[in-house]
C-alpha cells in the first residue's frame, strides 16, 4: 500500500511540474490582431506582455507570418526604445528605434537570436525597450505567431529588480487648457505601484510655447478614491499635484521621489488614476506617457498572453479615456477592466488544468486500489485453474 501511495504521488508531482515547466521558459503572444501590411507593422509585443528585459543570453525569438517571399526574410524586428544618449530634443533622452535582422529564416519563419538584438541596441540597455514590432521587409505580410523562448519569468524578474520601461500612447489625443486634464490613465494600463526608486515618468505633448520655456506647462497628477495608506488622504481621497523636475515645450520628466511627495507615500498602491494636465500657460495635447525603469510584480500565475491593439500605427497601442477637465479631484473613473478580466480568465483556466490532471490520476489510483484489493482477497486454486476467496 504505501509503495502504491508514493508511485501515486510521484505521478502527481511529476504531473504538476510538467505544467508549470509549460509556462516558465517560453512566452507565446497572441497575434490574432496582426494586421497584413507590405510596409508597416504587422505586430507590436508590448513591453506589458513580453519585455525585452526577460531575455536571456539562450534566448530566440521566433516568427512565424503567412505571405513574403522564399529567398529572404520577410519581417524584421523594430525596437522601440528610450534613448537616454539621444538629447537633440530633450536633455533626458527621447524615443528611438533600432532594427534588428533575422539571423535565420525558411518560409513563413524568422528567428532573431540575443545577439542579434542586443547588438542592435549598441550601449542601450535591454530595460529601455518598450515595444517590439515586427515589420514587413518589403513584401506583404501577416504576422501568424511571435514565441520568445529562454526568457525570465515575472518572479524571476521581481527577485532580481530586472526593470522594464513601457508606453501608453493616446490614440485620440484630448487638448486641455486652464489647469484641465489631456489624458487620463487607469491603474490597468499603468499599474503605479510599480514606480520605484531610480524609476521616471515622462510626459510627451504638444503645445504652443518656445522651446526655453521657463515655467513648467504641465503636471502629473495621481489620483486616489478610496485612499487606506496615503497621510495627505482626505475622506479617502487624494489629488497629487506633480511637477516636473526637467522640461520643455514637447517632455516633461518626473522623477519618484517629486511623485513620493506629492502624493504623501512612497507606497502607491492605492493609486487608481493617473493624469497628465496643463498648468494654465498653454493649451496641452499629451500623446504619451513613458515609464521608464519601472519594476516587475511576481505572479502567482503564469504570464498572459499579448492582448494590445495593433494597427497599421505602431503607436496605436492603448486608448485612454477623456478626463474630467477641473482642477479638483475628479469623480470615480471607470477603469477598462479587460486586461484584469483576462488575467482572471487565464488563471482560471490554469486551474482548470491541474485540478483536471490532479482528478484524472486520483481516477487511475481508484482503479488500481480496486484491482489490487480484490486481488489480495482471491488466490489462486492449482487444481481448479482459477481464482477462488481465500
Amino acid at each position: 500500500m504505501k509503495r502504491t501511495l508514493s508511485v501515486i504521488t510521484a505521478v502527481i508531482a511529476a504531473a504538476a511540474a510538467s505544467t508549470f515547466s509549460a509556462f516558465a521558459g517560453d512566452i507565446e503572444l497572441d497575434t490574432k490582431k496582426a494586421v497584413e501590411t507590405d510596409n508597416g507593422v504587422t505586430f507590436t509585443a508590448d513591453s506589458k506582455n513580453l519585455a525585452a528585459s526577460q531575455f536571456t543570453a539562450d534566448t530566440t525569438v521566433t516568427v512565424a507570418y503567412s505571405g513574403g517571399e522564399s529567398d529572404k526574410s520577410s519581417v524584421k524586428l523594430v525596437l522601440d526604445y528610450w534613448d537616454k544618449s539621444n538629447t537633440s530634443e530633450f536633455d533626458f533622452g527621447s524615443p528611438a528605434t533600432a532594427e534588428v535582422t533575422a539571423s535565420e529564416f525558411k518560409d513563413g519563419e524568422a528567428v532573431f537570436t540575443y545577439a542579434d538584438i542586443t547588438a542592435a541596441l549598441g550601449d542601450n540597455a535591454l530595460s529601455s525597450v518598450f515595444a517590439i514590432d515586427v515589420e514587413a521587409n518589403g513584401s506583404t505580410v501577416t504576422c501568424t505567431g511571435f514565441t520568445a523562448t529562454n526568457v525570465l519569468s515575472a518572479n524571476e524578474m521581481a527577485e532580481n529588480d530586472i526593470r522594464r520601461t513601457i508606453r501608453v500612447h493616446a490614440k485620440r489625443p484630448t487638448t486641455s487648457q486652464d489647469w484641465g486634464q489631456s489624458i487620463s490613465v487607469g491603474v490597468d494600463q499603468f499599474d503605479v505601484s510599480t514606480l520605484a526608486e531610480n524609476s521616471f515618468v515622462i510626459a510627451v505633448f504638444e503645445s504652443e510655447l518656445e522651446k526655453d520655456v521657463v515655467s513648467a506647462p504641465v503636471e502629473f497628477i495621481l489620483q486616489s478614491t478610496d485612499d487606506t495608506v496615503s497621510p495627505k488622504a482626505k475622506n479617502n481621497t487624494v489629488w497629487g499635484k506633480v511637477a516636473p523636475v526637467l522640461f520643455n515645450n514637447k517632455y516633461a520628466l518626473f522623477d519618484f521621489e517629486s511623485m513620493a511627495d506629492a502624493y504623501g507615500t512612497d507606497d502607491f498602491s492605492c493609486v487608481s488614476t493617473v493624469y497628465v494636465g496643463d498648468t494654465g500657460k498653454s493649451p496641452i495635447t499629451c500623446t504619451d506617457i513613458y515609464a521608464l525603469d519601472i519594476r516587475t510584480i511576481a505572479k502567482d500565475e503564469p504570464e498572459v498572453t499579448d492582448d494590445s491593439e495593433v494597427t497599421s500605427d505602431s503607436n496605436d497601442t492603448v486608448e485612454t479615456t477623456k478626463p474630467a477637465e477641473t482642477q479638483a479631484p475628479a469623480a470615480v473613473t471607470n477603469k477598462d477592466n479587460s486586461s484584469s478580466d483576462d488575467k482572471d480568465d487565464e488563471g482560471s483556466n490554469f486551474k482548470l488544468i491541474v485540478i483536471g490532471i490532479i482528478a484524472g490520476v486520483v481516477v487511475a489510483a481508484g482503479v488500481i486500489f480496486l484491482i489490487l484489493g480484490r486481488k489480495s482477497r482471491e488466490t489462486y486454486d492449482v487444481n481448479k485453474h482459477r481464482y477462488v476467496k481465500k
